[in-house]
Parts: structure tokens; sequence; C-alpha cells
């Protein structure tokens, strides 16, 4: 299948961190399905930044392999040689200022080469959180925030800081040197199928929307589980753990999608104000609430389907004494008049019985049960 509607202006999308897992296994599968449904620009160049000493074709073959072992079919090796000439690399020091000035030389040598007449960049910041600072910071000192020549755009990836006190300190220094439409804080959580599903269940059907609120509806649940344990990102998630890696992030925006009223478009600021109002409204927990309303495990050694797991504290690269969950479920309340009463409930974890993501709204029973048991 291929659209036909109008394409996207020509572009060139710059990804730091080219040479990781991220880019890899997501973000140029993802790129390549635009290719075969003929939904990138007429021009359009990726760029990677990274730290290793590698050719542009070097890159290429990197990234080919990738997308071989995902899309096997003949037709589409065709495809992935040409998409492949879309890529190119440089290797830079991204704390370093003199690698931007490098980077914009070659931005400028892509933009030339592929006869854009528009100066259209995007960068995509695949890196550990650590750069979010100091990458946007340097392409401002290169200019490279400049839309005088064309729009430039930068996205970040969560997590969007360690607490409050940072992600407010992140923010901060990213508006500095950015326009607020220039930048997208990224929960790629919400491409999700069950996730985009939820909109289209709540407000393309009028059967629901008037049985979506404390009237008809007993309790929410929504699970996030995984039937694999941390794998090779044992470094990020011994710092983090599921409560900030699932819970304050993608199941937030997950509640806020499925608690929201209807919004006035389908317009990116009309959405986001509609799931502010919710966490807005979302009951603080208190001490005793923590107490009785949260609970945080970790996995240990088992046998699941025949195969022995390790335990989360015998994984490469996580402290034998770590205190991180890697369970995480709480139950809350939405104070409004739609939820005022309904409990949600939240879950999510790794090495669970099965991989799924799912959201069950369970309504009130009927007040006379007709097929009880006879005795």
């Amino acid at each position: 299948m291929q659209y036909q509607d109008k394409k996207p202006e020509d572009q060139i999308l710059v990804i730091f961190g080219a040479t990781g897992d991220l880019t890899r296994r997501k973000l140029m599968p993802a790129l390549f399905e635009l290719e075969v449904l003929n939904m990138l620009p007429e021009k359009f160049v990726i760029l990677g930044v990274g730290r290793s000493s590698i050719s542009d074709s070097d890159f290429r073959e990197h990234n080919q392999n990738a997308l071989k072992d995902v899309f096997g079919k003949a037709k589409d090796q065709k495809l992935i040689e040409g998409f492949l000439q879309r890529l190119f690399y440089l290797q830079a020091d991204t704390q370093n200022e003199e690698s931007y000035i490098a980077l914009r030389k070659k931005l400028e040598l892509l933009k030339e080469q592929s006869s854009m007449q528009n100066f259209n960049l995007i960068f995509y910041l695949s890196t550990p959180p650590s750069l979010y600072e100091a990458i946007p910071g340097f392409l401002a000192k290169a200019s490279l925030n400049d839309e005088s020549e064309g729009w430039k755009k930068i996205i970040i990836e969560k997590p969007f800081g360690y607490d409050l006190q940072s992600a407010i300190q992140l923010n901060e220094s990213l508006k500095k040197s950015w326009k607020e439409n220039q930048l997208f804080r990224i929960d790629h959580y919400l491409g999700k199928e069950t996730v985009q599903n939820v909109l289209v269940t709540r407000f393309s059907n009028g059967i629901f929307e008037p049985l979506w609120n404390r009237n008809f509806i007993h309790h929410v649940e929504i699970t996030s589980a995984e039937n694999f344990g941390v794998e090779n990102r044992a470094g990020y998630y011994d710092q983090s753990g599921a409560l900030r890696d699932m819970v304050q992030n993608h199941l937030l925006q997950l509640v806020g999608l499925i608690a929201m009223e209807p919004p006035a478009s389908m317009d990116a600021d009309a959405i986001r104000n509609e799931t502010v109002k919710v966490l807005q409204s979302l009951r603080p927990l208190s001490e005793k609430d923590v107490v009785t309303h949260t609970l945080r495990g970790q996995y240990t050694e088992s046998t699941i389907k025949g195969n022995k797991v390790k335990a989360y504290r015998s994984e490469e690269g996580v402290s034998p004494e770590s205190q991180t969950e890697t369970y995480a479920a709480l139950k809350f309340y939405i104070d409004n008049w739609r939820w005022g009463g309904v409990p949600f409930y939240l879950r999510t974890g790794k090495h669970l019985p099965t991989r799924v993501t799912e959201v069950v709204i369970h309504f009130k029973p009927t007040p006379h049960y007709l097929f009880a048991k006879q005795e």
C-alpha cells in the first residue's frame, strides 16, 4: 500500500547516538516503513552522528543488516538498497563545541548535494539523558536553531529529567535557545496501536461516550506487562526502576487519554490541554495511602515455561544489593465530576507471565442478576 497524500517538505534528519540500539532496532525500521509507504519527502537525508569512527558505507552496512532482519521479503531488498543511499555519518564529540561547527558544514554540504531549497532540520536525541542539555545548547551556538532558511525542530525522548526539579531545570535550559514550537518531548508509547485505539474507541463511537463516567463504570485497570527482563538496559534501568521507566510517563499519559474530556479537535494542543486537566485532578497520595495503595517488587530467580531465568540482582550491571523495583502497582482516584469515586489501577513489570498492554473498563453490575446459578 502507498499513500498518495501530499508529501512532507524536504528535510534532513540528524540522529545523535546513531550507532546505538534504539536507532538500529526502532528508528531505522520505522523510517524504512515510511519509505515502503511512500511517505518520506522527495529529498530526504538521514545523518547519523556518533562517537564511533566509521564511514558512510560502514553506517549503511550496519543498518542494512538490521533492516534485513525485520524486512525479509525479496521485494523489500531493492527498497532497502535505495533507502540506504539516504544515510550518511559524521563522527563527533557531542560535548565539544567544535564538533558542531563541523556538523553545520556537513549539513550545508548535504543540503547542496541534495538540491534542497530549504534548510529544514530535525534533530533526534537518541542519547543518554545526561546530554539533553548539552546538545541543544551547542546546536544553538552553531546557529542550528535559526529558522531564517527553514524550520528547525528537536526531538527529546523520555526520561525528561530524573525528578520534578531536574525536569524543570531541563525545560528552562531548552527554552533559553529554542522556541516551544521547535521542541518535541516525545513519549513513544503513545504511538502504540492500543493507545491510538483509545481515542478512536471513545470519540468515534456514540455508544461509549455517554457511559464513560462514574455512573456506569465501577473501576478501570491499566496493565503494561513484559515477559522479559532488563536485557542490555541494566545500566539505565537500575537508576530508574518501573515507576520512573513506565508509570510517571507512559502509563499516566494513557490515563490522561482514557479519562480526559472530549477535546475541541484532534489538534495536539487541544489533546494536551485535556490531558493536563486529568493530571491536575489526580488525588495526591498520603503517607498512609503509599502503604495501602501501592506495591513494589523485584523479580527473582525462577523457571518460566521450562527456561531458567536469573534474578534481577544477578543481571549484568545490576548491584547485588539493588532495591530498584521491576514491578509496580498502584491504586488512585481522579477527583472530578466525571470520575469521582472510581478507582483506577495501574500495574507494570518485567518477567511477568505474558506480554500485554491493555485497558480494561469494568462496568457496574446490573441491579438484578438473572443468571445466578440455581441452588
